[in-house]
């Protein structure tokens, strides 16, 4: 073959060389993309790392034992919180009508053993320590609810007695939540809510407040903490504090 001939120039040498600039321009293409693919998957990494998504196998296998951990103790929590129902005052008035003369007694009856075990340990139980439960009605529309009031009312002010704070008073934010699982679903638990205010050595409030969420000892009942306001009484007395507390427990629907 002639390379010099007019024909192969036309013909077979100026094709290759158009597409060898073709190939060349599609391998630029192609290597400004891995590039930018490269800064954008370096970029992802540098952000997920950030907010806390490692990329790492390590690190997900880490955080994937820790979330399960973590699910593990709220099922801890919850289930001892459900001991609410296993409350002599709830579970045996289940079983029978709901009359105010019984309830009023068993509420005198809660409220004076606290009392003497509060006079023992010094602390001052305002008078309404025991008073302030929702649906005040002579007959309750659900009262396996207003018992599980009572309940809390007085686990409340017992580990406020445990703790040795210098004074408790109930709060009047008492109420009641249905949970369900989505609108219209049967009820699988009701969350009875307590609120109540206690002032005292900052210790003695500080151990007021584990009490309410760990139990005294590991077979109390788990109360979840709503919502927790600490303060301090001022600079003269440094060591004093008042906690402000709504706590919560968990009654699951009564046996069919």
């Amino acid at each position: 073959m002639n390379f010099a001939s007019p024909r192969v120039f036309w013909w077979v040498l100026l094709p290759a060389l158009a597409l060898l600039l073709a190939i060349w321009a599609q391998v630029r293409v192609l290597d400004s993309r891995e590039a930018a693919l490269g800064s954008e998957a370096a970029a992802l990494r540098a952000s997920l790392s950030r907010d806390g998504f490692e990329h790492d196998v390590d690190s997900l296998v880490a955080r994937r034992d820790f979330a399960r951990a973590d699910i593990a103790t709220l099922r801890g929590h919850a289930a001892l919180s459900l001991r609410l129902a296993e409350d002599p005052l709830v579970r045996e008035a289940a079983t029978r009508p709901f009359t105010l003369i019984e309830f009023e007694r068993e509420r005198a009856a809660a409220s004076e053993a606290v009392r003497a075990r509060a006079t023992a340990a010094q602390v001052n139980i305002a008078a309404n320590a025991f008073e302030v439960l929702a649906d005040p009605t002579e007959a309750p529309a659900q009262p396996r609810r207003r018992w599980a009031q009572l309940a809390l009312a007085r686990e409340v002010a017992s580990r406020a007695v445990h703790a040795r704070v210098a004074t408790y008073e109930a709060l009047p934010v008492p109420a009641v939540r249905e949970i369900r699982a989505e609108r219209g679903a049967p009820v699988l638990a009701e969350q009875i809510l307590f609120s109540a205010r206690v002032t005292g050595d900052s210790a003695r409030v500080q151990a007021f407040v584990e009490m309410l969420a760990l139990g005294a000892d590991p077979e109390d009942p788990r109360l979840l903490l709503e919502h927790v306001v600490l303060r301090k009484d001022g600079v003269a007395t440094p060591d004093q504090a008042s906690a402000l507390v709504v706590v919560s427990a968990l009654l699951p629907p009564p046996a069919p």
